[in-house]
This record gives structure tokens, sequence and C-alpha cells, in this order.
């Protein structure tokens, strides 16, 4: 179902609104919240005698979970523009100094050698305004050097310190450099040297590489081209979005948000639409291990994301497509059967230095989640603390668990199986259910260490003991157990110690693991017989579940 928007809140699939008809919108990321500048189609039922774009304002909208939506309203107008006096046309805002700074295109009232047709800058602190004319003049008109004839489509793109401004229609593109205060240029105009151009030009960058995309033909699809650096050489990579359905026109942008890569464009899908009367989509942009753009999949619409940053403490990993469980075998990350009582599947997440990034902790090898940023390496666990980033891929399928958030690189089950045992690995992004993990609150047991006593964590069946206790438990027993090796009081006890023999001997086959008493791991496995005779002599904690043994190997 579409969004019904309004001047409110509103559940959002493609297109987001039904409420008017929008086009042209832009992507703009700030302070974890997403804003779309959208032009505003006004124009009626298709008929023989309105074929033209009827656009006289602008929205905005924002959201923090890609479903809910605030339409901010009409907040910007051509009748901003003293000197305009038609045409609402598209744009592109971007955040500098302090200030949200809006390039628009509009019809100029007095200066008209080709088309007629001028940028404007708006300025505002909010994206939902005031907005006022930021310089009260136009930026560029038919009297620029080196113009195009139909002024329209700009886009701003921060490489470094330098501010780059595109802009072009009918097959003729520029760039030209602006100055730090965004409303005076820097340089001359010049062309951007792509062949198979037409208009709605759009930067990004990507694992170092630029990524020019654009409308090509008319009716449009949209293309790319692809470059090492800002001015090129540039390789036509082609299509990336088919031609539009009842829409002749074709404009994106292309953004990440939240981890996901998002590719925004307009079509003619709303009730009522055509040609003249677009609304705005948004499906989801990947690439490949090469970098280059996949084919855009249009869908009804995107999973919706929790912003919310994960809270520290205990969880328990699900991979989504399997609703197996994210297991430390030692030093490798694996899926297996879900076991309530293994430590091996418990996991301590912690914030780290910088937003969004945190450190994993596996509670039962006491090794941190480390991936590789190495394609296809698995991913392994370490002593030494990893940071990650992780992010909310859906509110209902989980969260990515990336290895190079900048490279689009993450924790993914190899070959999408389904089967206990299967290792995660790094791999790019696709989307697919087994690079998302779900987070099951789980509640920590107790540390062994975090008392002057022996503390055995977490369980109706554990106690408190002490080192009197032992010695008067001990003192007429003949239990070899009791002499060399503590055991839990539980009622039905699933460990025995046979210390000549060097064995832990457990009621079943069973996930375990050997602790010091400071907490650090020495050994884990699974079975039913633990050996200990290549043990150093020392005292140990056994951990089978939520029970503990503590033994004194000689």
């Amino acid at each position: 179902m579409a969004a019904v928007f309004g001047f409110g809140l509103a559940q959002a699939a493609n297109p987001l609104t039904t409420d008017f008809y929008s086009a042209d919108a832009a992507a703009l990321v700030y302070n974890d919240s997403l804003f779309i500048f959208a032009g505003h189609d006004e124009q009626g039922p298709e008929g023989a005698n309105n074929k033209f774009f009827l656009m006289n304002d602008w929205h905005v909208m924002v959201t923090d979970d890609m479903e809910n939506y605030h339409d901010y309203g009409a907040v910007l107008s051509y009748k901003t523009f003293k000197w305009a006096d038609a045409s609402a046309f598209a744009g592109h805002c971007e955040y500098r100094n302090g200030k949200f700074y809006w390039y628009v295109a509009v019809h100029h009232a007095s200066i008209k050698q080709d088309e007629g047709f001028a940028i404007g800058v708006a300025v505002a602190d909010h994206p939902s305004g005031p907005w006022k004319d930021a310089i009260g003049s136009a930026l560029i008109t038919d009297l620029t050097e080196n113009d195009v004839k139909l002024n329209i489509d700009p886009a701003i793109f921060y490489d470094g310190d330098d501010i780059w401004l595109y802009w072009g229609s009918w097959s003729a593109g520029r760039r030209v450099k602006l100055k730090e205060n965004m409303i005076e240029l820097a340089s001359k105009p010049e062309d951007i040297g792509i062949k198979d151009f037409f208009e709605a030009p759009w930067m990004h960058k990507f694992r170092g590489n630029y990524y020019f995309s654009y409308a090509s033909g008319y009716p449009s699809t949209t293309n790319y081209s692809m470059a090492p650096t800002i001015n090129g050489p540039w390789t036509q990579k082609g299509v990336i979005n088919a031609k539009e359905d009842n829409s002749e026109t074709n404009h994106q942008a292309i953004f990440k948000y939240m981890g996901h890569w998002y590719f925004m464009h307009h079509g003619a899908n709303s009730p009522g639409g055509w040609t003249y009367r677009r609304s705005v989509n948004i499906d989801y942009l990947y690439y490949d291990r090469d970098g280059n753009v996949q084919k855009i999949v249009r869908t009804a619409g995107v999973d919706k994301v929790n912003n919310a940053l994960v809270k520290d403490g205990g969880y328990r990993l699900t991979v989504s497509h399997s609703n197996l469980a994210l297991q430390d075998d030692g030093d490798m990350v694996v899926q297996q059967t879900a076991d309530e009582t293994a430590d091996n599947q418990l996991w301590v997440i912690a914030q780290g230095k910088t937003k969004r990034h945190y450190t994993l902790l596996n509670y039962g090898t006491k090794k941190y989640y480390c991936p590789s940023a190495t394609l296809l390496d698995t991913v392994r666990t370490s002593a030494t603390p990893c940071e990650i980033r992780i992010e909310n891929a859906s509110e209902k399928k989980g969260y990515f668990l990336f290895a190079d958030y900048d490279d689009d690189y993450l924790g993914d089950i190899l070959n999408i199986s389904k089967d206990p045992g299967m290792p995660l690995i790094t791999w790019v992004r696709t989307g697919t259910d087994n690079q998302k993990i779900q987070f099951n609150a789980a509640e920590l047991p107790k540390d062994p260490e975090s008392s002057s006593s022996d503390v055995v964590p977490n369980s109706s069946s554990s106690v408190i003991l002490s080192g009197s206790e032992e010695s008067s438990n001990c003192e007429n027993s003949s239990d070899e157990n009791c002499k060399t090796g503590l055991r839990l009081k539980v009622e039905k006890p699933s460990m025995n110690y046979d210390m000549s023999a060097g064995i832990v001997r457990l009621e079943k086959d069973s996930h375990w693991t050997i602790f010091t008493l400071n907490g650090n791991v020495v050994q884990c496995g699974f079975g039913s017989r633990i050996a200990l005779k290549s043990m150093p002599k020392g005292t140990y904690l056994v951990r089978v579940g939520r029970e503990t043994l503590k033994i004194v190997t000689p």
C-alpha cells in the first residue's frame, strides 16, 4: 500500500506518497535522518493540451526508519526567488557551514537567451525552512559562460575540500567548482565529457571510484559511467534502471543510509499518473565484488529499519534465513543448531569508540568477533578486541555485521546454506537473508571472577562456594571429586571428574568450556568427555550449559 502523506506521519511503500504527485527527488542524510527534497507535479489528467510539466513548489519529507515519513509540506516555491517567474524543477540540497543550501532550477523572469532556465540557491537553518534566496540573483543563467541551452537538474558533490556543481539537459552537461560560501563560482564551467548523457546528473563515490549516473536518451533510462578520478577517464557501464512505465523521464538519486545503498527514482505508478504526474519510489542498490552497480529491481518498497543504537548486553544471534545460531567454534564463527545452554552461542555487545561501532564478545570463548575485510575469508574470533559496524538491515529480519562498512563487505553464511556448521564468511552486501542477523536479548550469567568467593553463573541450582565450606564438606568424605574438584550442588549432576584418568565425563554430548579462575577461556568443545591430561597443573572451572564444576589438575 502506498503512503498517504499529508502533513504528518504515513506508512510508506512504493510510491512513497499518493497524496501528491512527486518527482525529481534528491536525498540528504543528516543526523541519522533521511531528508527527501522532491518536486511537485500539478498537471491534470492526461489530455491533448496539457503535455507539459506544471510545477510550482517543492516538498521536504523526512524519515528515520524508511517506513514512517513526515511531510513538511511545500516549504519552497519558485516565488521565493524574486527574479523567477515560473517552474519549480529538479533540485539538490546539501549541508555546509551550519546551513542547508538548496540548488533548484526555475524559469528566469528576464534573462532568456536560450530556454530561459536558471539555477538559484535557497538557504535555511533546517530542511523544513524557512527558506530564503541565498544570493538575490541566479547562480547560473543563459548568460553564464559555457552554459547549456537548458540549465536544469543541479546536483552538488563534495570531493574532499572541493565543491562541485553539476547540471544540464538535452545531451549537454556541465560542472563548475563553487567557493566555500556555496553561492559563488570558483571556476569556469566545463563539459562533463559523458557521451550518452541526456540530463539528471548525480555523482557519488564508492571504494575509491567515482560513479556518475544520469538519464540517457528520451524516453530515458538511467545509465552510469565509472572513473578512478573525478576527472576521468570515464568508462560507460550501461543501463541500471530501465525506462519507467508511463513516464518519459527518469531522474535518480543514489545514497547510503543506515547500512543500505538506495536508489531513488520517479515513475508514473500512482493512480492517475502519467508522464507529467509522477511519483517518487525507493529501491535497493547493490554492487558486485568488482564494484559494478547491479541493475535496479523495482519492488513494492524497502524494509523498515530500526534506527536505534544496539543496547549493550547479552544476545543470542540467529541467522535470519536458517534460524540457526551464530556460534564460536574456537576461532571460527559458524551457524549451528540453537542451544540456549551453550555459552559459545552467547554474545556480549558493547558500544565502541565511535557511534554505531561495537565490540562483539563471545561469552563462552572470551574471544571477539573479528571479520576479515577480504572477500571469501571466514569470519574468525580473536583474543584482541575488534570494533565492527552494526546496522539494522530490516526491523523484522535483523542486522548487518559489517566487515568493512565503506566497501559494503559484511558477514554472509556461505552459499546461503541452511546446514548446521556452515561458516560465516565476508562477502559483498546482497541483501539476502543469510546476511541478516537477529539479536535476541539474553541474560548474562554472573562471571566467576565477580566475587571473592567462587560464584557459579546464573542458575537456580548455582551456589556460592567458599573455601571453608569446601573443607568441611570434604573432611570426612571418600569422594574423589570432593577432594580434588568441587562440583555444583544440583539434584542431577551432569559432570563427573575422574582425576586419575584426567577426564571429565558429561552426562551427554554437550558444548563445554574450561576457564581459568580469572575467567579466561582455556579450551572449549563438544562431546561427552573432556580430556585434561595435557593441561598445566592448576585450578579451573568447567562449564556446561548453566552448570560449573571446579577442578584441580595434578
